[in-house]
């Protein structure tokens, strides 16, 4: 959030002001959630300093608090539950905002008190002050912004604040001062770092944004020329914020991240509209958090998954060298027989001893290797004890073996899986498959709480862990072709799960792409099958694939029965044999509907 979205959200609440304060909690230590209500609203005031994601407005999450609150936590308790609210303002547009709250004193007196929330870069903090002095900090403070028993001390410096301009020539008029600052400081200049520094409030988002309105490349230095440009687009926002004219919206960022505004942004897709900017709120953190969820628990399994790949890849090489070590047995059984049936009785002192093999054809003489230290029958005893205890060891090592591979196995099947995992829902089925194999080996492992809400069944204490299953059918998507035909298509694993475990039926064509990722198909016939229902098929599974964009596509087919789940596997990774493939060219598909 950057200082014009504070700006906007701050206007908003202001409108429910006063607001009576229910109960104030701190899951984390810079995170406080206020439970507000008046004659109006009741709802989930969240100020939030975790995680490199500043955050202000209402919420509806609810997250486990620590069993002892923290110091801070009661004296916010003492002081301001059942106060109330009554005014918010802003330094300038800093991310910098002052909640006003009329509270209570040590006496139980009425007391005015200011909760500053500091969400400016390094030192940023929440401090409560009273009279002007700082009582309390969410974490110690650091720096000269929250210093105990002084005032406030915001970051120093003046920029050009967007709502107090009054024409598009005070604005150049800044932006030539900003600029000759770089240039005589030797500084490069680029179009983006000069409005970041010289626009307060103004994040790098809206100033990419803004930079596109102004038709000026962000890559490139900035010259003198495009100043007026740059002012005229600067201008707009500036009416845009003193008309209140905001069109709260979340945007996909780089790599997925939600990025909500209330003026729009030009460089990244529309995920969601809103009517009010304190709903675009809700659905910001809502949308946050299940991206922290989703980056935490794939972090977390991927983890896990290598931990447990380097454990058993240990072992089993470590089991081939103590095979292959074992597997020379025989030759004590065939040095003991030979010692034994040559009648050799040389006494201690001797290497070897000169036998013939007859396990040769022909036969032929032996150099049998002796232990100087015992007698030749000595030496033969210990060759058959040794072959009786590498026997042993072998057929031990042979059921051991076969078993780290069994893991190795269900650990590649697990792999495939994740590669294919979409959200939290295919991470909480591909987990527990993971750990049961982490349990297994001896790996300690501590499951998150993104994947623990994600879960309906507790793995058990040893063996196979059951594969959570989410409640309710997923949605299918059916596509319905010529003479009856219906191709009934997957999407992620725990669809293309469901198609095999549950819709399947005699008679029914399965297709997937070749060798890539993709939906499986269902093809049901109508009357008769024909090749083209096949094709027709086999271009959805295309169309439905990682290969979409190839220009020829193959996809293999075969009857359904003959498609498998091996046992404990992750859902969506099935085996097949007797394949068919067809070459075909990824195209438009029939019009669908969702069952």
């Amino acid at each position: 959030m950057d200082g014009i979205t504070l700006y906007a959200i701050r206007s908003e609440l202001s409108g429910y002001l006063p607001l009576k304060v229910q109960k104030i909690h701190q899951p984390r230590p810079k995170e406080l959630v206020f439970s507000v209500w008046s004659f109006s609203i009741r709802d989930r005031l969240v100020m939030s300093l975790e995680g490199n994601r500043p955050f202000f407005g209402f919420s509806d999450e609810r997250k486990a608090n620590p069993p002892v609150p923290s110091g801070f936590c009661l004296g916010l308790r003492k002081r301001l539950e059942g106060g109330t609210l009554v005014s918010i303002d802003q330094h300038r547009l800093d991310r910098i905002l002052f909640l006003e709250f009329l509270g209570h004193d040590d006496l139980g007196s009425a007391a005015p008190y200011v909760l500053v929330l500091d969400m400016a870069g390094h030192g940023q903090n929440i401090g409560l002050y009273k009279e002007g002095v700082l009582e309390a900090a969410a974490v110690p403070p650091s720096g000269e912004r929250f210093v105990h028993g002084r005032p406030y001390s915001p970051p120093p410096g003046e920029r050009l604040d967007l709502t107090k301009v009054g024409s598009e020539d005070e604005i150049t008029r800044e932006l030539e001062e900003a600029r000759s600052r770089f240039l005589s400081d030797g500084r490069t200049l680029s179009p983006l770092d000069l409005l970041r520094s010289a626009v307060e409030g103004m994040g790098k988002d809206l100033a990419v944004s803004t930079l596109m309105d102004a038709g000026v490349q962000v890559d490139l230095p900035l010259s003198e020329d495009a100043l007026p440009q740059l002012a005229r687009a600067l201008m707009e926002v500036s009416t845009r914020l003193g008309q209140s004219d905001y069109h709260p919206a979340i945007y996909d960022g780089p790599k997925g991240t939600p990025v909500f505004h209330v003026i729009p942004l030009r460089q990244h897709p529309v995920r969601a509209t809103f009517e009010s900017i304190l709903e675009g709120c809700r659905g910001q953190r809502r949308r946050e958090n299940l991206v922290a969820a989703e980056n935490s628990a794939k972090s977390y399994v991927e983890g896990l998954y290598r931990k447990v790949q380097k454990r058993l890849e240990s072992r089993h090489r470590a089991q081939l060298e103590d095979l292959a070590e074992a597997q020379d047995y025989m030759k004590y059984r065939v040095w003991a027989s030979l010692i034994d049936s040559s009648g050799v009785r040389t006494p201690p002192g001797y290497t070897e001893a000169r036998c013939l093999d007859y396990h040769r054809d022909p036969p032929a003489e032996l150099a049998v290797p002796l232990d100087p230290k015992y007698s030749a029958r000595d030496n033969a005893r210990n060759y058959w004890a040794r072959y009786a205890r590498l026997k042993r060891a072998q057929e031990m090592l042979e059921r051991s073996l076969e078993k780290t591979r069994t893991d190795l196995q269900r650990l590649s099947e697990a792999a495939s899986f994740l590669e294919k995992a979409e959200g939290l829902d295919d991470l909480a089925m591909a987990a527990p498959v993971i750990e049961s194999l982490a349990r297994k080996n001896g790996i300690p492992f501590r499951r998150p709480a993104a994947l623990e809400l994600q879960t309906v069944a507790s793995p058990k204490k040893s063996g196979r862990s059951r594969v959570p299953k989410p409640t309710g059918a997923p949605d299918i998507e059916v596509i319905e072709g010529r003479n009856g035909t219906v191709y009934l298509v997957g999407g992620n694993a725990r669809k293309n799960d469901y198609l095999i475990t549950k819709i399947r039926k005699p008679g029914d064509i399965w297709l997937h792409v070749k060798n890539a990722k993709g939906a499986h198909v269902l093809l049901r016939p109508g009357e008769t099958l024909t090749e083209e229902d096949i094709i027709i098929g086999a271009r959805i599974a295309a169309e439905r694939s990682e290969a979409r964009t190839g220009s020829k596509v193959e996809v293999d087919w075969v009857p359904a029965s003959r498609v498998k789940k091996p046992r404990g596997g992750p859902p969506g990774f099935v085996t097949y044999t007797g394949q068919k493939t067809v070459l075909v060219s990824p195209d438009s598909t029939p019009s669908t509907h969702t069952r």
